[in-house]
Formats: structure tokens, C-alpha cells, sequence
């Protein structure tokens, strides 16, 4: 009786383990879906996409860092803070250059592969952050 109530405790922990993991990455998911909806849509301008996948990038790591402060900072000082989140970091500095050169100018001449990278490092960050870590 002793092992089935060792057994019994081991499962409870074990499924509460499994349920609070799913619902603190529930944000991740959402954010994941979200990214796979921008894929699908009709392409809109390349400056377009990039200013929604930043806003996308912000609100979760809003979500997973409450106290962040992202919201007024430069692009590059931005990715360069989420970078740090992750054990490898997931935007380079040359796609972070560009972004903070080119992204809010009226005249802006981003290469299509800014895109292709941003939504990559962006999709890699949502599944690779460490919640909680400081940065």
C-alpha cells in the first residue's frame, strides 16, 4: 500500500506539473498561431509586415516579461534585450542595423530577406525565450 500511495502522489505532481507548464505557455502558442496568420495573409507592404511582426515580437515578451519596458525602445536596443533571453541569440545584429536605419523612414528600402529573417528570429524567440529570465 505503501508504493500505491507513492505511485498516487508521484502521478498527482506529475499531472500538475503537465497542466501549469501547459497554461504558462499558453501565451506561446497564441503568439505561434498569430505568426502563422501573418503568413497566410495577403502580403502587404515589406514595411508593413516588419512594423506587425515587431508588434507581435513586444506583445509577448510583454506577456512573458511584465516589467520589460519595450515599449519605447529603439528597434536594435529591442532585439538586442530579447537576445538575451534566449541561450543563443535568435536576431543578428546586421537584420537589427537595418531595422533601426531603415524601418521608420518615409523613404524605407528594406531587403526582402529582412523580412524572411525577422520572421524567423521571431518565430525562433517565441519557442526558445526563457521565461523569467532577467535580462
Amino acid at each position: 500500500w505503501l508504493l500505491t500511495l507513492l505511485v498516487l502522489l508521484m502521478s498527482y505532481y506529475l499531472v500538475r506539473f503537465l497542466v501549469r507548464n501547459y497554461r504558462n505557455n499558453c501565451y506561446r502558442r497564441e503568439a505561434l498561431a498569430c505568426l502563422a496568420a501573418m503568413a497566410r495573409q495577403p502580403a502587404e507592404s515589406l514595411t508593413d509586415q516588419c512594423h506587425a511582426l515587431l508588434m507581435l515580437l513586444r506583445r509577448t515578451a510583454k506577456t512573458a516579461y511584465p516589467g520589460f519596458g519595450l515599449e519605447s525602445e529603439r528597434v536594435p536596443d529591442m532585439l538586442d534585450r530579447m537576445n538575451h533571453a534566449c541561450r543563443k541569440p535568435v536576431f543578428d545584429e546586421s537584420l537589427q542595423q537595418t531595422l533601426g536605419d531603415q524601418l521608420y523612414r518615409a523613404d524605407a528600402n528594406l531587403p526582402p530577406s529582412c523580412r524572411v529573417q525577422l520572421a524567423e528570429g521571431t518565430r525562433r524567440w517565441i519557442k526558445q525565450h526563457r521565461r523569467g529570465a532577467s535580462c
